[in-house]
């Protein structure tokens, strides 16, 4: 008999384990919590503006709620974007790290975010598909202030460089057809 109930406790604690186990997995997220999740996090633009000027806890602050939001985004994701979602996210906590371990240089964190981005291949594909999901399921523009048009689709380094220059600076480029422009 004695054999009979450890028998019967070991395959009480093995569904037990089981049970346990599946309700651990991460369960798949859906086009209503994405689309809930994708209207609260902020624009990296915002996160990031003027960064090198703000003041050191306030910076913290908000990368770290960014982080946060941006996390629960990824959660959020149903199956058919989550893949591209967490690739997304992964390179917006390499942005962020870039920041804020550069937060009073814009040019060593230009030069971080531009080796991130060169890590993260596939990432315009990544961003198209979570935008156009975005777009399609939840009414919400992505990226509205990264490119203008099919001439920067091409480029890899605007985006970066647009997130974390500050508003209002000066900058130089020189486009395809050679000719330069400054803006402010």
């Amino acid at each position: 008999m004695p054999r009979l109930f450890l028998a019967a406790a070991l395959a009480g604690a093995a569904a037990l384990l089981a049970t346990v186990a599946a309700g651990c997995t991460k369960d798949a997220g859906s086009t209503k919590a994405f689309c809930a999740r994708v209207k609260e996090v902020p624009a990296l633009e915002t996160v990031l503006d003027r960064f090198t000027e703000a003041d050191p806890s306030v910076l913290d602050d908000r990368i770290e709620k960014a982080r946060t939001a941006y996390a629960e985004l990824a959660d959020a994701a149903p199956k058919a974007i989550a893949d591209e979602t967490d690739e997304v996210v992964s390179l917006v906590d390499d942005i962020l790290d870039a920041v804020e371990e550069n937060p009073t240089d814009q040019a060593k964190a230009s030069a971080q975010l531009r080796k991130a981005m060169a890590a993260h291949e596939g990432i315009d594909a990544d961003r198209a598909k979570v935008a156009a999901f975005a777009q399609d399921h939840c009414d919400v523009q992505l990226d509205a202030t990264l490119g203008g048009g099919p001439a920067d689709s091409t480029t890899t380094t605007t985006a970066p460089d647009t997130v974390i220059t500050a508003p209002g600076a000066t900058t130089s480029s020189t486009p395809a057809d050679g000719t330069s422009t400054t803006g402010g």
